[in-house]
């Protein structure tokens, strides 16, 4: 099990990594394999638990977030959100019964923007722009035509949030015995939730230097304990959606990791705080 859980997360690192290194269409198209996986996975899962959900409907407009996204950016975010709204709304008028339409329109709708609205922030967030201070992720951006300063920003997300998830596990599977929301996740604690935060504001530090963010120690070791805040709700709220649906993995694509959505729960929380904490330092002048 373990050998197969490494192997596994080998494969899981290189995913993400290489798109993230090359950023541009590559990163974009790997979102939206992302994308539409989860939404895949989300979508069966209902139906597992009895509901109905319209399951075409928000696959396709799903792809389309993370297309018309990765062409427009965030400007296009508010048509997005509208034509889905009036989209998902019309779609079931059609059915022969309005029963259960309520329940099915909104996890269906609300399924849309909680996997792929912030897949479009992680497409903005590695096509920040501007150059780092470290000379090597420059090199390597400019080798794609891609923004040095994105490249930063993804690597100190990805960073901070698989840090935080294992410091947390690690600790809190060692020494933890207070559950932290018992009625949502059992197994996490709250030293281990203490511990998951400590290791984020400290990754936030040494990611920033490695990748040449250009901010402060302060600024950094804030940066990542927001973050890691961020990873561990998104990880909670992912939790939530399974506890109630009564499942313990939204999938089985990944052995001994379970779904595409397990494994980027944390990431749609981290992407868009980082996008965010981007915009705010650069207003302010702080990046």
């Amino acid at each position: 099990m373990l050998r197969q859980r490494s192997i596994s997360a080998i494969g899981i690192v290189l995913f993400a990594a290489i798109p993230a290194f090359v950023g541009g269409i590559v990163f974009a198209f790997a979102m939206f394999v992302i994308a539409v996986v989860s939404l895949h996975e989300l979508t069966s899962t209902y139906r597992v638990a009895g509901y109905a959900p319209l399951r075409r409907t928000a696959l396709i407009a799903g792809a389309l977030f993370i297309i018309i996204g990765a062409i427009e950016s965030l400007k296009a975010i508010p048509w997005l959100i509208i034509a889905l709204l009036v989209v998902t709304l019309v779609v079931p008028m059609a059915r022969p019964s309005l029963d259960g339409a309520l329940t099915d329109w909104s996890i269906s709708f609300a399924g849309v923007v909680y996997v792929t609205l912030p897949l479009v922030f992680a497409i903005a967030v590695r096509g920040f722009d501007g150059n780092a201070s470290q000379g090597w992720v420059n090199d390597v951006a400019g080798w794609f035509g891609t923004p040095g300063m994105g490249l930063a920003l993804v690597g100190m997300v990805f960073a901070v949030t698989w840090l935080n998830d294992t410091g947390a596990y690690l600790v809190g599977r060692s020494f933890g015995k207070s559950k932290l929301v018992p009625t949502i996740s059992p197994g996490k604690t709250r030293i281990g939730s203490a511990a998951g935060l400590i290791a984020g504001a400290l990754t936030g530090m040494l990611a920033a230097w490695i990748f040449g963010l250009p901010i402060n120690v302060a600024v950094a070791a804030i940066f990542g304990l927001l973050l890691a805040i961020a990873g561990q709700i998104g990880d909670l709220a992912e939790s939530l959606i399974k506890r109630s649906l009564g499942v313990k993995d939204m999938g089985n694509l990944i052995p001994g990791h379970g779904g595409m959505l397990d494994r980027v729960d944390a990431l749609l929380f981290t992407f868009p705080v980082t996008y965010a904490l981007a915009e705010l330092l650069t207003r302010i002048g702080w990046m």
